[in-house]
């Protein structure tokens, strides 16, 4: 058997002492689905924040390994900066003590506020030891090429005292990291880095997955992104281990196709499970051009989380998705209407995602 680095030896070492004091994710906690968490408004559109520590502990509850805040394009960047602190702690707090893992975004307009996020994430975990809390960063938003990529997320590695999941793409604008670099900065900074978001565009992403995972042991995790799109495929023949989108909505079957997963598909219902996650994701564009909000805030308020369907929207804009990065923009309340007969379907929906759950495979 190949022996690891001495680097990479030390690195685990020391996680597995500091875990024992703080919860620091290990290695094997930073796999499966990390559903992001949809933002929970009260009425006058102030965040309710004791709805989204329930919302985090709905995804724990479910069976799924992990959760993330303040990474979506769920209008983030319609939150101001102490809108999304007090998230964060709220949401750590509601997790404490519990085994999910906590992935906390640090976005930035640039390198400089990515650092002072993280610090505050930092400074979170330090408040609630028993919460296992990681990261994760997407490219700050005004770097342009991969050096100056390496850099930032190098002063990354130099600041955060945990995991941090590196996601591919960033904006249109941004450089897509190359495995080779993220191999390099997994190599100098192993305690932190080796888990990866891969969303480069199309069969690139397969490709990526595939040598990412060649790069093991500095590679840890390499997770799937796009909605769930091709998920399927790139657990059974990419080496995914696990998915970061959108959908906390869908955490019962999120969990459950992960089940199934570790359980080399002993009960042969993956491709059942995944099928009925693609039916319930296929619903996105309806109604209107509500994006990740829309029909996922109705299923939260089906399944007891969500108290209503309000939500910020740009002032500018028609959709309530668009921006990651940046704080406090222009907004509108509003609150999402449903026709009668789409909430009827929507409750079928979700009737047979929990019976599909409950029963242990086939629904039809």
């Amino acid at each position: 058997m190949q022996s690891l680095p001495p680097a990479l030896l030390v690195a685990l070492f020391f996680s597995v002492v500091f875990a024992a004091v703080a919860a620091v994710p290990t290695p094997a906690d930073m796999k499966g689905p990390f559903p992001i968490m949809s933002i929970a408004y009260n009425e006058d559109g102030s965040v309710d924040y004791k709805t989204l520590g329930k919302e985090a502990q709905y995804v724990d509850d479910c069976g799924c390994p992990g959760v993330i805040w303040g990474q979506s394009n769920d209008a983030v960047d319609l939150l101001t900066r102490e809108e999304k602190r007090l998230s964060a702690e709220a949401v750590a707090k509601a997790v404490e003590g519990r085994s999910i893992v906590l992935a906390i975004g640090v976005n930035g307009t640039n390198t400089t506020e990515m650092l002072e996020l993280a610090a505050e994430a930092e400074d979170v975990a330090a408040r609630h030891p028993r919460t296992k809390i990681a990261l994760i960063a997407r490219p700050p938003d005004d770097v342009r090429t991969e050096r100056e990529l390496e850099d930032a997320w190098d002063a990354l590695g130099n600041v955060a005292k945990r995991p941090v999941i590196f996601q591919t793409f960033g904006t249109h604008e941004t450089p897509t990291p190359s495995v080779g670099m993220m191999v390099r900065l997994a190599k100098k900074h192993p305690l932190q880095f080796g888990y990866i978001k891969e969303e480069a565009a199309g069969d690139e992403a397969n490709e990526r997955m595939i040598q990412e995972n060649a790069a093991r042991p500095f590679i840890k995790t390499v997770m799937s992104g796009w909605g769930g799109w091709q998920w399927l495929y790139q657990l059974r023949q990419c080496g995914s281990e696990g998915l970061i989108t959108e959908r906390c909505a869908y955490a019962p079957i999120l969990a459950d196709i992960w089940r199934a997963h570790l359980s080399s598909d002993r009960d042969g219902r993956l491709a059942q499970g995944y099928a009925m996650y693609r039916l319930l994701i296929d619903q996105r564009n309806f109604p209107g051009k509500r994006g990740l909000r829309g029909y996922n805030l109705y299923m939260l308020c089906k399944a007891g989380v969500f108290k209503n369907l309000v939500s910020r929207e740009y002032k500018t804009l028609n959709v309530t998705d668009g921006g990651n990065f940046g704080v406090g923009r222009e907004w509108r309340l509003s609150t999402l209407e449903i026709p009668d007969r789409q909430k009827e379907e929507l409750d079928l929906l979700y009737a047979d995602m929990m019976r599909f759950v409950r029963n242990g495979g086939t629904t039809w």
